[in-house]
Order: structure tokens, then sequence, then C-alpha cells
């Protein structure tokens, strides 16, 4: 479980040196793992337009990638990775920068063609565990703006804790919050937004029935009208990605915070996608296949926990817990984009993930059956392991396994 303490103090006026705490949290029972700064450590990191790429001559594994960094000039910057197009905007690390980690960016020569600074992903800049590729900007920042500017960065104290299966309570942010203010004696709020409500309730717009109560004994619907998807806030991006969670789009990410935030587990479907705007809340079937947000297909059993479908051709994800859920969860799933795979192989589902959006749900608690909230690490709390990482270093995955 990953908190960050500008979250925690949304809900408590939390107060102290980060290390101390970080002793607070592990008194609770919450031990702390490990404490890390983020957002710092950035300087001489700035903003890149691609201009060009082509391969290098001497080695299959490097390409060649020209960049403007500002004064629109092509720069050539050797590059193991190769998820980049020509026009992306790219963090690139300067010559004489130091990165997080320590490393200092000089000119060097990479099999015979020379490499004037570093492209960085993720997690070289401590914004997440993606080391696959290198970080594509979003929006329209000017190439040479520093990295800071254009994401938004602030410093900030990431904490890793060890949550265990007794402690449900504690795997939320609110929940961490609401022990530390008890600890620190003062006051704690959850924030009730008031939202403004028209036209018939979701009754009146779709039906839910519940066929294995064992699993789910609730099955909340929300429907909200004149929703957009686009790009989320970046604080609210931010914040995600500090937890491990990648920024998708706007309805997902909200949806993301909401569980990060409340340890509400929730779901976002396309009403008009969802036939009959009928969900059948029922147990999966073995053999079921979906394709999650990372475009790989997994095929479920029943064990994985129950799915809700309008008809035998509209399918869409309720809650699976348990049994392969853990690495289905870890990568994130999607909006629900209902219809049968060709060739009869089941049904198909685009990008699913937890989420509150036009149609939300929750799988309410119920002995034996689906929370929506699965439990943490096993074992007891262990020492207080906290240490301080080079400031900027990446968090680790997320809170949610």
């Amino acid at each position: 479980m990953k908190v960050l303490l500008s979250w925690l103090r949304d809900f408590a006026p939390v107060e102290g040196d980060p290390v101390a705490i970080g002793d607070q949290l592990s008194d609770l029972g919450l031990a702390v793992e490990e404490i890390t700064a983020v957002g710092e450590g950035l300087d001489g990191i700035v903003v890149a337009r691609v201009l060009d790429l082509r391969r290098h001559p001497d080695a299959d594994r490097i390409q060649l990638v020209d960049v403007d960094a500002g004064d629109g000039e092509a720069l050539q910057i050797c590059c193991g990775a190769f998820n980049m197009s020509v026009g992306d905007l790219v963090p690139l690390a300067t010559l004489g920068a130091v990165m997080p980690g320590g490393l200092e960016i000089a000119r060097r020569k990479l099999r015979g063609e020379w490499s004037n600074g570093m492209l960085c992903s993720p997690t070289e800049i401590g914004l997440g565990d993606d080391a696959d590729g290198i970080l594509l900007l979003d929006g329209e920042p000017t190439p040479g703006t520093p990295l800071i500017e254009a994401l938004d960065l602030r410093p900030d104290v990431l904490y890793d804790l060890e949550v265990n299966p007794n402690r449900p309570d504690a795997m939320s942010v609110a929940g961490v919050a609401r022990d530390l203010a008890a600890r620190q004696g003062v006051p704690f709020a959850i924030p009730e937004p008031a939202v403004a409500e028209s036209g018939d309730g979701a009754a009146g717009r779709a039906t839910v029935e519940i066929l294995d109560e064992d699993l789910c004994g609730r099955f909340g619907l929300r429907v909200l009208d004149g929703v957009v998807v686009g790009t989320s806030p970046r604080w609210l991006a931010n914040r995600l990605t500090a937890l491990g969670q990648r920024p998708i789009s706007s309805v997902v990410d909200v949806s993301n915070y909401v569980m990060l935030e409340l340890g509400q587990p929730n779901h976002t479907y396309d009403l008009d996608r969802v036939a009959g705007a009928a969900f059948r809340v029922r147990r999966a079937a073995d053999g079921e296949v979906i394709e999650t947000l990372d475009g790989v297909e997994r095929t479920l059993t029943a064990a994985d926990g129950v799915i809700a479908d309008g008809d035998d051709t509209a399918i869409g994800i309720a809650g699976i817990m348990g049994g392969a859920n853990t690495e289905i969860d870890e990568r994130g799933l999607g909006p629900v984009r209902a219809g049968l795979r060709p060739g009869g192989r089941g049904p198909r589902h685009a990008p699913l993930r937890r989420a509150a959006g036009p149609v939300g749900c929750h799988a309410g608690p119920r002995p034996g059956g689906c929370t929506g909230q699965p439990a943490g690490p096993g074992g007891h709390p262990g020492p207080h392991r906290a240490r301080q990482r080079p400031a900027g270093h990446g968090p680790g995955p997320g809170p949610h396994r």
C-alpha cells in the first residue's frame, strides 16, 4: 500500500518530519517499508520533441533519435527504447544533469555514434515503474520547458506501507489518514461534495439482477449523462502515477482515484453498449475470454469471481475476485465494450478497469463473498525499515494487488 503525504493531508492536518510520521505509521501497525522523496532531483530534464528516428548502423537494439530541445536544432540521442514516433514529446536529460539515481549525463559515444543526452523512461525520473519505454508527454508543452514545470511536479513524500489482511480499513488513503489523525490527535474529515441530480434515477434507466448473491450481495448503479472522455488534470494524473497507476483517461483515472482514496471498488460502463441496459450479476464461467487493457487475452474460470452481463452478447466484469485476479488487477481494467469475439471464442472487452463513471457498481461486503477489496500482503508487521532513497527515485508497483 502506497500513500502520499500531501494526499493524507487532504483528510487531516498531519504535521511533523516525514521520518517521524513514518515512525508513527509503524506504531499504528502500518509498517513503513520505505520512504521516498518524489518530485525532486529533476533539474536539467526538459521537454523535447522527436524530429527523426533511424536505425543505428552498428547496433540492432539502439536507434538514433533526433530531438528539438527548444533551440530548433536537431540533437542526436542514442536510445534503446522504440515506443516513440516523430512528433512525440519526451523528457530529455541534458548534458550535465544528475539523475535521481546519481547518474551524471555526459556526451557519450555508443558503437561509434554520439549521444548528446538521455531520453527518460518513467522509472528513471521517478514517475512510475515502467522501465520498458520512454515517457510520452501529454498536451503541448513547448520544447525546452523544464519537465517539473510541464508536469506541474511538486515535492512530496511517498510511504510504502505493509498492510496485513486484518486491516482492510487501511487499504485506502482515507483509512491511513484516519489512523494517523487519531495518533496525532488532529481532526479527520472526508469531504462530501454536493452532487446535483436530475431526471430519472438509475432504476429508471437500467436494471440489475443478482444471480450469485453468495459472491455479490449488492450491485449499485449511478448514471451520469454528458460525460466526455478526455485527459485527466495533471495533479490527478501525478498522484495516480506516484501510487503506481498509469493514467489512461479522465473517466478511468477518476474511478481509480476514488478506489485508491476511499477503498471503494467501482467500474465504468458505457450504458449505450449494455444490451437492454440490463445487468445480470453472476459467477464467471470456465473458458470465458476477456481482453484487458494491455491487449492480452485472458481466460477466466469460475474461481475468478463475479461478472455482470446484459445478455448473451454483452458482458462486463463487475468484480473479479481471487484466483487469477492478482495479475489482472495489477495491469488494470477499464470501460466495457460489449460484443462476442469473432469465431465464437467468447466475450470481448475493451480495456476494463475499476472505475466510477457513466454507470458504476459496488460489490458490497458479504461473508465469504465479493467485497471488491483484496486482502493485503500476508505476515505480521515487521520492524520499521524506512530508509531514504535518492530524491525523485520512482515508486514501485501500486497499492492495488
